[in-house]
């Protein structure tokens, strides 16, 4: 036994000595010509070498190739071209004194993936195993099983339809031993200054080089976005599967699609499962199901790319939706008394696309403002941003209108058009604009156009008109009628009586405005209320968000007898206006008393100074 196992060791020893020996003593030309039999059994292309070529054994025995080049078809840049190459040899090939590699580490390398606009592609190949594959002929065993690319570069280049891309490659290894065998990649990559580890399986690679179909399951994780998708593959490019994605940030994501989308609060967490339809000319996703920002919506959606920009198509409905998340972005006031936004609008991350994208509710909440059943569409085209609801419930009646936003130099044009219907008016006006004096039913329409850079430069420059009227209404903060019987009976006592407070009931107002430049002129506002009767001239400052308002109030006692007619003033910010009686017409009623009252009241003074109340805030400016 013991001499047995001497000659064992011996023989071992020898196979040992053999294997290391070979290699030294094989001259850098065999090694030169091994390197290029192998790209040249794969490729069909012959591979430059301007580099050294030897021989190192830690950990395993590996021939290293520096700069090298495998060029592509004629009139295209390279196929790839690398810094360094090492060949990991077969030690069975070794010990029968052969040198051939079973795998290669391509460090710092460019890998160009170029499709010319002849349809000449770079990875066409016409001799060698990989065109052999893809003729439907796969005889010979593939000569290389793995691939490692390190610290290298993968660049896509579509000169037909004008589209490049270039992805980081940290560390990413593709295996595939033969054609009965699956094929893999896994590693992680580096795309737009993140990463995201990969890992793609085909199920049958020969089948889909040769043009068949192969399973495919592929996978991505990274820090914004976390995809799996799998399905059958097919070799003209197409997919037919299921696709799921997720993150903590749709904004993050679409930022690291190219989106220059600004930071918010909104678009935050997300996730979409769905049926996948993908091809050379299109994303469908049949039936999506979407969840973001706590909204759960199904529905469908399409991104093209067969034109010159995408375009991203599709429905989705909701039963409930909260965009109260939103609010930020779509508030038009700063938070201070009487100012608009300052903050330039940029509306060109959003054009980068073409969109038509229609949006459905069963409810729909914003901060305080409460919608029932809506639809929507949002589109971009033309370099326009579009916003239409098509109609809503809300408030007790109907509301409808579109907007339209399009950037032109520093500026933003803006068209805006809605009509309403049956709308409470006091919550209406409340919640949309912290106006709170009017209350009744109201019927009307708006449309406005203006350029600006901001909010408050576009409210500068408003043109258009507004026709309103409310039913069954009443003014909130001032009894018209309660005041002017005191002051029928009592000229004096307007001296100690407040205007603030009560409301004056009507059942028809009216009101025409004509907007030009941020100034709404109304000449034809009018209010009846069986024996009292309104009417108001003046302007509505929208920049200034104030009012500057003449008004007649004429009332007269049931049987319509001892008429009285009061001038009054309404001004200040419209949040919380003032509405004071003409002091010149309360002299001329008192009649003796008139030197007395003349004394205490002037033209512009606040008559509740002297009652001891204290007058709205925009009284005092």
């Amino acid at each position: 036994m013991k001499r047995i196992g001497l000659s064992l060791a011996a023989i071992a020893a020898a196979l040992i000595a053999l294997v290391l020996t070979v290699p030294w003593l094989t001259p850098e030309s065999v090694l030169r010509d091994t390197f290029t039999r192998e790209i040249v059994a794969l490729t069909g292309r012959t591979p430059v070498i301007e580099g050294q070529v030897h021989l190192a054994w830690a950990p395993l025995p590996t021939l290293m190739i520096e700069k090298v080049t495998i060029p592509a078809a004629e009139g295209l840049p390279p196929l790839l071209v690398a810094d360094k190459m090492q060949g990991t040899l077969r030690l069975a090939s070794l010990v029968i004194g052969r040198i051939e590699i079973s795998g290669l580490m391509l460090k710092r390398a460019s890998i160009g993936l170029t499709a010319g606009k002849n349809g000449i592609r770079s990875w066409d190949f016409k001799e060698g195993v990989l065109a052999e594959a893809a003729a439907g002929r796969f005889d010979k065993p593939m000569p290389v099983k793995t691939i490692r690319l390190v610290d290298g570069t993968i660049r896509y280049d579509d000169s037909a339809l004008g589209r490049a891309t270039s992805v980081s490659v940290d560390d990413v290894t593709f295996a595939w031993a033969g054609r009965s065998d699956a094929m893999s990649a896994a590693g992680v990559i580096n795309w737009r200054n993140r990463e995201a580890e990969i890992a793609v399986a085909l199920a049958d690679p020969a089948s889909l080089i040769a043009g068949g179909k192969s399973d495919m399951r592929a996978r991505i994780k990274g820090d914004t976005l976390n995809l799996a998708t799998s399905g059958t593959l097919d070799g003209a490019g197409r997919l037919d599967g299921k696709v799921s994605a997720s993150g903590t940030s749709l904004r993050d994501t679409l930022r690291w699609f190219g989106f220059g989308l600004p930071a918010g609060r909104s678009l935050a967490a997300y996730d979409l499962q769905s049926p996948l339809t993908l091809d050379h000319s299109a994303i469908s996703l049949n039936e999506v199901q979407l969840s973001l920002d706590g909204n759960e919506a199904e529905g469908s959606l399409t991104v093209e790319f067969g034109k010159e920009r995408p375009k991203v198509s599709g429905t989705l409905a909701a039963d409930t939706l909260d965009l109260s998340a939103y609010s930020n972005e779509l508030q038009l006031a700063d938070g201070r008394p009487r100012k608009w936004r300052a903050d330039h609008i940029s509306i060109n991350s959003l054009l980068v696309s073409d969109l038509d994208l229609r949006i459905s509710a069963g409810e729909t909440t914003i901060d305080k403002v409460r919608l029932g059943r809506a639809a929507a569409t949002v589109s971009t085209r033309n370099g326009q941003l579009e916003l239409a609801l098509g109609e809503a419930v809300a408030y007790g009646g109907t509301l409808k209108g579109n907007i339209a936003l399009k950037p032109s130099d520093k500026m933003t044009e803006l068209a805006a058009a809605a009509s309403f219907e049956g709308v409470d008016m006091g919550s209406a006006l409340g919640d949309l604009f912290g106006f709170r004096r009017l209350e009744g039913t109201g019927t009307g329409t708006m449309a406005v156009n203006g350029t600006g850079a901001s909010i408050a430069e576009l409210s500068r420059s408003l043109q258009g008109r507004a026709d309103i009227s409310v039913a069954g209404g009443s003014l909130v903060g001032i009894d018209l009628a309660s005041l002017m019987q005191k002051i029928e009976r009592r000229p004096l006592s307007a001296r100690f009586e407040s205007s603030y407070g009560g409301r004056t009931t009507f059942d028809l107002a009216k009101a025409s405005f004509k907007i030009a430049d941020g100034m709404a002129k109304t000449a034809d506002c009018r209010m009846e209320n069986g024996s009292l009767s309104v009417s108001l001239t003046g302007d509505a400052n929208i920049a200034l968000r104030s009012l500057d308002m003449a008004g007649v109030a004429n009332w007269s006692d049931a049987d319509a007898a001892n008429p009285f007619r009061l001038p009054f003033r309404v001004y200040g910010g419209w949040e919380v206006p003032v509405v004071e009686p003409d002091t010149e017409a309360l002299i001329r009623r008192s009649g003796a008393a008139a030197p007395l009252l003349r004394s205490f009241i002037r033209p512009g003074r606040d008559v509740t100074q002297e009652t001891g109340k204290t007058p709205p805030a925009s009284a005092a400016q």
